[in-house]
């Protein structure tokens, strides 16, 4: 049963909902060293990289105007990179699952990302949606996955070039 609802974030107010709730996640999101962002560098940001984005805020059915996560899809050329935050007060009520498969939907195209080993709930997740581990890295947060996802558009066309893409962005083209 779905939990939540998105809205696409188009105002400056939603960018900083998004700030806060990226600030009080880094340490979970940090499959690399992220900043943590000013509300002057947050609007910076989006200003800069708006055209290339597909950007949502989440709130409970239940909770009209309390939103608890946002989704940041990066359009790649061929392929897009998802960022996830959920507030912490908000964890294990399964909007991460809810939020991994709105994305897959959302890009309707083949994805890239990664995701922390230690981070259990998100690899089940990850696994149980068909996203692949191509590589390994290590992060000063620990170790991370490389992954990938072909899409569920039956009509996608995941050809080799688009997953040569993929391998060069993730840095694990063979050189």
């Amino acid at each position: 049963m779905k939990q939540l609802r998105s809205f696409p974030v188009q105002e400056s107010w939603q960018v900083e909902l998004m700030r806060h709730i990226y600030n009080d996640n880094l340490d979970m999101l940090s499959t690399k060293p992220l900043p943590y962002r000013t509300y002057e560098a947050q609007q910076e940001w989006w200003n800069e990289n708006k055209k290339e984005l597909k950007t949502f805020l989440y709130e409970p059915i239940e909770r009209p105007g309390k939103f608890v996560a946002f989704l940041v899809l990066r359009d790649r050329g061929g392929f897009y990179t998802p960022i996830v935050a959920i507030q912490k007060e908000e964890w294990g009520k399964k909007y991460g699952q809810e939020i991994i498969n709105d994305y897959i939907e959302k890009a309707n195209a083949p994805l890239a990302g990664s995701q922390l080993q230690s981070n259990k709930a998100i690899c089940h997740i990850n696994k149980k949606v068909g996203w692949q581990i191509l590589g390994e890295i290590i992060q000063p947060g620990g170790k991370v996955d490389l992954l990938y996802h072909p899409g569920i558009n039956p009509n996608l066309q995941n050809d080799a070039q688009i997953f040569d893409a993929v391998l060069d962005y993730l840095e694990l083209k063979q050189k």
